[in-house]
Order: structure tokens, then sequence, then C-alpha cells
């Protein structure tokens, strides 16, 4: 069996870029962790506050698929990852 090792993911938020997908469906989650469920590796959370449309799924417990991420941000807090998305905005409209 293979040695597996996992980031440490305790108290971060995580965003979740999904293969094959548009930037709308990207995944922030907070409580982020990994867990074996059936034969497959998800990496599972809740939706972070303020990181859905209207805030619908905020708190709900969800799971990614681990082959579905293409690619995976992670911040330190939820307001490290705003203050980040301000500044992208911000260079956005510089532009």
């Amino acid at each position: 069996m293979m040695d597996w090792r996992f980031p440490d993911l305790s108290n971060k938020i995580v965003l979740i870029y999904l293969t094959n997908q548009c930037d709308e469906h990207n995944v922030v989650l907070a409580q982020p962790h990994f867990e074996q469920q059936g034969d497959k590796l998800f990496i599972v959370g809740v939706f972070a506050e303020g990181t859905t449309a209207n805030d619908w799924a905020s708190g709900v417990h969800t799971a990614v698929a681990w082959d579905n991420v293409e690619q995976y941000l992670v911040f330190d807090s939820l307001e490290d990852y705003f203050y980040r998305i301000s500044l992208a905005n911000e260079n956005q409209t510089l532009q």
C-alpha cells in the first residue's frame, strides 16, 4: 500500500478548482479534511460563509472527490481569503 501524505488543513480555508469546470463551480471549504468514503478519497468540509450566491449553502457539509480537484489554494482564514479576493478585484480594475 502506498504511503499517502496529505497536507494538514486544520483551521484553514481551501479554495478548490474542479477539473473541467468554469469559475462558477469552485468550492470554498471551511473545516476541510480528507476522508475515505467507499473506495474513493474526498476532501470534506462545509461551504465557507459568504462564498456562495446569497449564502444559500453556507455551513452545509459537502464532499469533493479528490480525483476531481485540478488545483487548490490554502488560506490561513476566511478573512485572508476575502482580503486576497479584494486584491484580485482591485488589480482587475487597474488593467
